[in-house]
């Protein structure tokens, strides 16, 4: 019995797969190869996965004990996910060590919080994130580099590989893609192959069906199974009466690629997914191996087929280019179905050449890919993951993942979804912090629909023209009249009232890229000569000259000294009136609650204070402005004031 590396070995499994699935597909006794040696390191081995209550079942009968976290009640994939850092540490309760493992980067946000919480219970964690493939490239070359999909995906893998003490991929290609992508330390990495169990040279000499041409793997487009096929009815005639194909396995393809071989008339025999042990016999018997994936990982059926000592033909893309020296372990040629049948017509007609390239490829692949290199080398990552448990880990805090589907999804099942997640943390809080956390949600929320309502519509606030909120000012404004728009911003309403009142407007704001984007609107509705913006702070600088009307919309809330800035306005500018528009604070009941809670309550967090009506009254008569009339629409506050006669004597 080995040294024990931990207490528990933790191994993710890859987003909905099962210990069912693996079973059916034969890879469960693949594993159970490696997994087998390593469990004498450990004083538990966790699955978690996926499954169902079948899942416990299997693991029944492995050749070592390991216990499973699975589905067995049949919840929601995310109220599944969400229970799994808390039942996978209760279940290592008492333990002082642990190695958490993805068996593959997808979903591996899972493995971050089970992590997390090994960590927040004491436990020494180190956490390792191990891919076999680059699934964000698999997903870009699937839906296109800049899809939901991708950038999901991509999102995803980031997460993870910051997260982790150790990232590990199985060809260097893939770590160095990982690296830049992910800003990774060469220290932090680790290139680990898949491994082939018992590659045996001896293989490539012995007896083989003399026209078969093999290939085992999923029925996708990304396969290319069709080259396969129509490489087959190129094939010379009298090469081709002797010579059938192979396909061992299964998927969305299958019907069509069965449709398009019975097109074509070739003899291409279709046998859906065998087990594991079965299909190296299998790989024993053929006269070659054939693959023509545009893009691979570290191809195990590639590498299999070569430790059984078959002649392998691949098509050069990434992946298989990494595993097949041409000429030496195989050939590796352009993905073109003439290429490939020419290539078939040789090997099939030369059993030395098929017999000197499985030899090769047999001796390489034991060299380099044998099991027992690739269990001390597990064993090394196990101890530096350990050795970290952490320390340069970069863990996001608290992050969310999600579906990429979500993102095509309506908008009323994006939000039902959203709503769960929300309500299952909420549940989870005291009463008081319920409400804390449920209030604060509208400040962020209000800026970004904010933001959203400014893109969704062209770039100008919506508020605008549903609020009508324009026409209070210019149906107040006359014809000639002198306007000071303070605290102006992009400059609608400054425009609106340029147009619609053939007034003379003077704008000023702090803002120069609100400035600048009302210059560009004043030029586009050919009003610059009437709109004049200037660049200077309304509670300091003073605009050139004299003004009829004073407009304040959505800004006096903004202001510290209120009523002395409004009796300064009053005295600088000489105004008949004040246009003042302002938010109310008792526009409804959640915001003097939010205040009692201590949560956000204003509708911008740089607002000096949201009014009632009485406080601004009461500001208004102290900078000796007389309300003339006063409105309430939209939760806010409308109004017209004009300087107080005797107080305008009194200053005068």
């Amino acid at each position: 019995m080995s040294e024990q590396t931990a207490d528990a070995l933790v191994l993710v499994f890859t987003q909905g797969v099962s210990l069912k699935l693996w079973d059916r597909t034969g890879l469960l006794g693949r594993e159970s190869l490696l997994y087998e040696p390593l469990a004498s390191g450990f004083g538990t081995v966790v699955f978690v996965t996926d499954g169902d209550h079948s899942d416990i079942a299997i693991a029944e009968k492995l050749p070592f004990r390991a216990l499973v976290v699975c589905n067995e009640s049949r919840l929601s994939e995310h109220e599944h996910h969400a229970a799994l850092p808390e039942r996978v540490a209760g279940l290592l309760r008492g333990s002082k060590s642990a190695i958490v493992k993805t068996n593959q980067m997808v979903g591996g946000e899972r493995a971050i919080a089970i992590a997390s919480a090994l960590r927040d219970s004491g436990v020494r964690t180190g956490l390792i994130a191990r891919g076999g493939y680059l699934h964000s490239r698999f997903v870009a070359s699937q839906f296109g580099p800049e899809s939901a999909e991708a950038v999901e995906a991509g999102a995803s893998e980031g997460e993870l590989c910051r997260a982790a003490d150790v990232v590990v991929a199985s060809t260097e290609t893939m770590i160095d893609d990982l690296r830049w992508r992910y800003g990774l330390s060469v220290e932090r990495t680790v290139v680990q192959p898949n491994f082939v169990a018992d590659a045996d040279p001896g293989y490539a000499e012995a007896e083989r069906e003399p026209g078969e041409i093999l290939y085992a793997g999923q029925l996708v487009r990304r396969k290319r199974v069709d080259i396969l096929i129509d490489a087959m009815s190129y094939l010379p005639d009298v090469t081709r009466n002797g010579a059938f194909l192979t396909v061992i396995g299964d998927g969305e393809e299958r019907e069509n690629l069965q449709e398009h071989a019975r097109r074509l008339g070739v003899d291409v025999r279709f046998e859906g997914r065998i087990p594991h042990l079965e299909l190296i016999e299998r790989l024993k018997c053929c006269a070659i191996y054939a693959q023509a994936s545009e893009l691979e990982g570290h191809p195990k059926t590639v590498l299999e087929a070569m430790g059984a000592g078959c002649a392998v033909v691949v098509a050069d893309t990434p992946g298989q280019r990494e595993v097949v020296e041409h000429g030496v372990n195989g050939l590796r040629i352009a993905p073109d179905p003439l290429v490939f049948a020419r290539t078939f017509d040789v090997l099939l007609n030369d059993r030395e050449l098929c017999v000197g390239l499985g030899m090769s490829a047999a001796n390489g692949v034991s060299a380099r890919f044998g099991l027992a290199q690739t269990i001390e080398l597990e064993r090394r990552i196990h101890g530096i993951a350990l050795e970290r448990a952490g320390a340069s880990a970069q863990t996001p805090p608290g992050a969310v993942r999600w579906g990429a589907e979500l993102l095509k999804s309506p908008a009323d099942q994006q939000v039902e979804a959203w709503s769960r997640s929300l309500s299952g943390f909420a549940r989870r809080l005291a009463p008081k912090d319920r409400a804390r956390f449920l209030l604060g949600l509208d400040d962020p929320l209000y800026k970004l629909q904010g933001l959203a309502a400014v893109e969704a519509d062209g770039g100008l606030h919506p508020k605008h023209r549903l609020m009508r909120y324009h026409d209070f000012f210019t149906q107040r404004i006359e014809p000639g009249q002198r306007v000071l728009d303070l605290g102006c911003g992009v400059g609608a309403l400054g425009a609106s009232i340029a147009s619609a009142c053939g007034a003379t407007v003077v704008g000023m704001d702090l803002s120069e890229e609100s400035l600048e984007k009302a210059r560009r609107r004043a030029a586009q509705d050919d009003i610059a000569g009437r709109l004049t913006l200037v660049h200077g702070d309304i509670t300091k600088d003073r605009a050139e000259g004299s003004f009829d009307v004073i407009v304040l919309s959505n800004v006096l809330e903004h202001l510290a000294d209120r009523p002395g800035l409004l009796a300064r306005y009053a005295s600088w500018y000489g105004p008949k009136k004040f246009l003042i528009r302002v938010p109310a604070f008792d526009r409804e009941w959640r915001v003097p609650w939010k205040r009692e809670l201590g949560v956000e309550w204003r509708l911008d967090p740089t607002h000096e204070t949201e009014h009632t009506r009485e406080q601004l009254e009461t500001e208004l008569s102290a900078a000796g402005l007389r309300i003339t009339e006063f409105l309430s629409n939209w939760g806010e506050y409308w109004l017209v004031a004009a300087p107080d006669a005797a107080e305008q004597r009194r200053a005068g």
